[in-house]
């Protein structure tokens, strides 16, 4: 021992770690499967571990949208009783969507509208549209532990013949060590036409981080109901309560103020934990908060978005329908993050 040399040596906790395992994914990583289920026979998963307690799972087949997700084994996602359903079996026709609709944390809405079902300049709009539905293509694992990066990539189009043809490249990424997710969507009118493009981040939390003693926080300037029975129980925009078939669902639209960071949170003291979303008010600058109190329908999202949570119809009457001119791309940015509390 008098002869050893680098007696001042102390390897990194990583290094350290990385010499300790046989696989790198034994510390954090990601882990590609194919269901097998049921109705999600054939959807394709990405299970993603930071190494710090947060888990989720990326489902490619559903728009690279987010189905199941946990904090050191407590779940604070939503789960439908359909799960990750395929999107073989969805029908566009009005609310039909109800059908398909898998909750996760994370359904994108979108990209050409989002809110209920209508007509507008003579075509018919489903519910929240058809981005949840859409397979990813060029799906791409860009994951390096040893370096702290996990990154999944893929493409999402939308494209119509004599209709309109966006394009929206995805980018889901999380640092090793630590407990967050980015989604970064840079989408692109690859048409010769103005498209209206609604985009809708519906973020859905579930039991047991949804419940009695969870406490919600907007940091909107503005909030309304989007009905008069919402409006009526606006003084409950920060609590939830126990299933009750008597409550009726709540929408609430917060506008935010576009000079700063939009934040909203979901914290249950008695977990110990919250979740944050930080979103570019700029780009999304209002948030719609929908309540659903019932048993077994027990949810709450938190949704950043470009416009309210109206049909397309609607949103273009009072002029506040987002339009892409041909060849010109808008991005947005999502963060979600576990805050130990």
């Amino acid at each position: 021992m008098k002869n050893r040399t680098h007696t001042n040596y102390k390897p990194s906790i990583e290094t350290a770690a990385i010499h300790k395992v046989g696989s790198l994914r034994q510390i954090a990583g990601t882990r590609h499967s194919v269901l097998t289920n049921g109705g999600a026979g054939g959807v394709r998963a990405i299970d993603v571990n930071t190494g710090a307690g947060l888990i989720y799972t990326i489902i490619p087949d559903r728009g690279l949208d987010i189905s199941f997700a946990s904090y050191k084994g407590i779940n604070f996602s939503y789960i439908s009783p359909q799960e990750e359903l395929s999107p073989a079996y969805y029908n566009y026709s009005k609310d039909e969507s109800m059908r398909t609709f898998f909750g996760g944390l994370l359904t994108t809405c979108g990209p050409v509208n989002f809110g209920p079902p209508c007509e507008d300049n003579g075509v018919s709009y489903g519910l929240h549209g058809r981005f949840s539905t859409t397979a990813a293509t060029c799906v791409c694992d860009k994951t390096d532990v040893e370096n702290g990066i996990i990154e999944i990539s893929a493409t999402i189009s939308n494209y119509v013949l004599f209709g309109e043809k966006l394009e929206i490249k995805r980018t889901i990424t999380s640092t090793v060590g630590e407990n967050n997710i980015k989604i970064k969507d840079i989408i692109t009118n690859k048409g010769g036409e103005e498209t209206p493009n609604m985009m809708l981040y519906h973020i859905n939390f579930g039991y047991p981080l949804l419940d009695t003693n969870a406490k919600t926080s907007v940091n909107s300037s503005k909030c309304t109901g989007y009905d008069e029975y919402s409006q009526k129980h606006i003084d409950e925009v920060t609590s939830f309560a126990a299933p009750d078939a008597a409550i009726k669902e709540k929408n609430y639209l917060h506008e935010m103020d576009r000079k700063i960071p939009g934040i909203a949170s979901i914290k249950n003291e008695d977990l110990g934990f919250g979740i944050e979303i930080k979103f570019d008010a700029n780009a999304l600058p209002y948030l719609t908060q929908w309540k659903c109190e019932n048993a077994r329908d027990y949810v709450q999202a938190l949704e950043p978005g470009n416009a309210p949570c109206n049909s397309i119809a609607e949103v273009r009457k009072s002029g506040q329908l987002p339009i892409l001119a041909p060849g010109s791309s808008v991005e947005n940015n999502v963060e979600i993050s576990v805050t130990p509390l």
